[in-house]
Formats: C-alpha cells, sequence, structure tokens
C-alpha cells in the first residue's frame, strides 16, 4: 500500500511538471500540427500522379519525419530540465526510489505523447488522404486494415522516439545536448544511406539497425517503398529496442551516479 502511494504521488508530480511548463505544452501542440500540417504539404508535393508508385499510406502519415523533433523534446525536456537547476535533488528527497523516478517520468511522456499523438496521426490521415485524392493519387479505404495499422504503429513510433529521448536525457542530463544527439541518431543514418555511395548488403544492414528507417517501416503497405527491409513490427521492435537501451543506461546512471 505505501509503495502504490509513492507511485502513485510521483506520477502525480511529474504530471503536474509537464502541465505547469507552458513550453512543454506548446511542444505537445507542436507535435498534432505538425504530424498533420507536414503531412498535408508533403502530400501536396507530390504533384501528379508519376510512373513510379509511391505508397499512399506512408504519405499520409509522412508528417512523422517533423512530429517526432517534438516527441523527443517533450521527453527530454521532462527528463533533462530538472539537472540544469539541480531540481533533479529536491525530486529525489521528495521521491527517494529513483527507479521510482525515472519510470514515473517514461510513464507520463507516454500518456502524453499518446493524448496528444492521437489526434494528430488522425489529423494526418485525413489530411494527406483529402490531399492525395485532390491530386488523383490512389488512396487507401478507410476501412483498410493496413492503413490503420500504420496509423497505429505510427503513433507507438512516436512514443518510442519520446521514450528514447528520455532515456538518451537521463545519460546526458542537458537538454540541448540530449536532443541533438537523439536528433543525430534518428537522421544520421537515415541522411547516410542518401549520400554515401554502399553496397546493397551495407545499405539494408545500416536501415535495419537504425532506430528511425526501422522503426518507420511500420508504415510500409507497398513492397519494396519502405525505408527499410523489415516487416512492420519487427522494425517497431528495432526502435523499441534502441529506446529500452537509453532507458536502461538512465536508469543505471541515475541509480548509481550522483544526481
Amino acid at each position: 500500500m505505501r509503495e502504490a502511494r509513492r507511485t502513485g504521488r510521483a506520477l502525480s508530480a511529474e504530471w503536474t511538471k509537464l502541465c505547469t511548463v507552458p513550453s512543454q505544452l506548446w511542444t505537445l501542440a507542436a507535435l498534432a500540427a505538425l504530424m498533420a500540417g507536414v503531412t498535408a504539404l508533403t502530400a501536396a508535393g507530390q504533384g501528379r500522379p508519376r510512373d513510379t508508385p509511391a505508397d499512399p499510406v506512408a504519405l499520409a502519415l509522412s508528417g512523422v519525419y517533423a512530429a517526432q523533433l517534438a516527441a523527443l523534446a517533450v521527453g527530454v525536456a521532462l527528463v533533462a530540465s530538472e539537472y540544469q537547476p539541480r531540481v533533479i535533488r529536491t525530486t529525489l528527497a521528495a521521491h527517494p526510489g529513483r527507479t521510482g523516478v525515472l519510470a514515473a517520468k517514461a510513464a507520463v511522456v507516454t500518456a502524453a505523447v499518446l493524448a496528444v499523438g492521437a489526434p494528430g496521426v488522425l489529423g494526418s490521415v485525413l489530411a494527406g488522404r483529402a490531399v492525395l485524392a485532390g491530386q488523383g493519387h490512389g488512396t487507401a479505404a478507410l476501412s483498410d486494415p493496413a492503413l490503420w495499422r500504420a496509423a497505429v504503429g505510427t503513433l507507438l513510433y512516436l512514443v518510442l522516439v519520446a521514450l528514447l529521448g528520455a532515456g538518451v536525457a537521463a545519460v546526458l542530463r542537458h537538454p540541448g545536448v540530449a536532443v541533438g544527439a537523439t536528433a543525430a541518431l534518428l537522421y544520421g543514418p537515415f541522411l547516410a544511406t542518401k549520400v554515401i555511395p554502399m553496397s546493397t548488403h551495407a545499405l539494408h544492414l545500416v536501415q535495419k539497425v537504425s532506430p528511425m528507417s526501422a522503426g518507420l517501416a511500420v508504415q510500409t503497405t507497398l513492397p519494396g517503398t519502405g525505408p527499410a527491409p523489415l516487416g512492420p513490427w519487427a522494425g517497431l521492435g528495432v526502435l523499441a529496442a534502441w529506446a529500452g537501451a537509453a532507458l536502461a543506461v538512465g536508469w543505471a546512471g541515475l541509480r548509481f551516479r550522483d544526481a
């Protein structure tokens, strides 16, 4: 019973921190806006249909490439922002169980991104389909299970990116450095495959292990059009492994290093 009350207090404290900092609320709002807005812009930039087919579902969810920056910023801020003014010492004094503190932060990040990301993903699907249909592109029917698998997978992708950011922040303990490092981890391998000549084997290896390319395989509904040669859930599992590893290292740092 005492442990349950302690967990409840930790969750309440972290939720209060999130909801009383305007910048974090604006970042969450930006996540939903970027998800739908960037998708509409990307779809509009497709122009008329060409000979090379594109995956209409992935296009209708393409705002994730920008929205993930807001997701990781939320995860980083809730963890690293306490280290610069050393507020973390007050947090740990009020809640001595360091494992519980990090778990509460991860739970609040998950809940916040789910709550804001769900309408963002839905808006992205509707906006993307409308723009693509207006340009003569084929679109997936709203009853298509593959569309909703990709949509749910994209929402989970945003949550995992936020948790990855939280884990990196627990390791690096500086908001700017943690955001930069996580963004480099996401976009770096993806950009490297675009600019560095690689053999097919090397290319596929990089795509399979990089968190963004592997994770976004969950959006693929047409063979040969995805960012990585992986199944949808296998790719998301790669990102989950990255997020889990970052949180584990962050937990070890919080558990055994001085605050």
